[in-house]
């Protein structure tokens, strides 16, 4: 009695070499097989582990900030210039931007317009003034979806000067 699976079972191994029809080393495609399903599930399961710890951090983040204790995990790095001269701007005053939700973190330029402000993670706003210039406020952050609980941020922030 000839079925489906033995008549293309007879043109596969027509198709090839009679020494190739069996596999002398069945183990072998059982190690392989196994082998496979070993990477593959490694890999589920740490994308799996990756999305638990990155939607835990982001749930204690919000509620460190709905509870008003919420740690400034981000950097924000650069330089303040001048717009017309291209100079450092010594002691400008960069901050979050006041119109934004609290809590509020500040911190002022060195002599050379080089500053750091420790902020938090959100996506807001920050805000730079110095005497002589018109301040400036510029958008920093990640939006909720791609943040990370800690990052860096570079900034070159340029300032126009008031006429004289």
């Amino acid at each position: 009695m000839n079925t489906l699976g033995g008549m293309w079972r007879k043109l596969w191994r027509g198709s090839e070499a009679p020494s190739e029809w069996d596999d002398p080393e069945p183990e072998h495609l059982w190690r392989r097989t196994f082998l496979r399903l070993a990477i593959v599930f490694a890999i589920l399961f740490s994308g799996v582990m990756f999305v638990f710890w990155w939607a835990g951090s982001a749930v204690k983040y919000s509620a460190a900030r709905a509870a008003g204790l919420a740690v400034p995990t981000w950097i924000i790095s650069g330089v303040v210039l001048d717009r017309v001269t291209g100079q450092p701007i010594s002691w400008a005053q960069v901050e979050d931007d006041p119109a934004g939700h609290p809590p509020f973190f500040r911190t002022d330029a060195d002599v050379r317009g080089k500053f750091s402000l420790s902020t938090l993670a959100e996506s807001h706003r920050v805000r730079c003034s110095a005497p002589g210039y018109y301040p400036k406020v510029v958008q920093i952050g990640r939006a909720w979806f791609i943040w990370l609980p800690r990052g860096e941020e570079r900034l070159r922030i340029e300032l126009w000067p008031v006429a004289s």
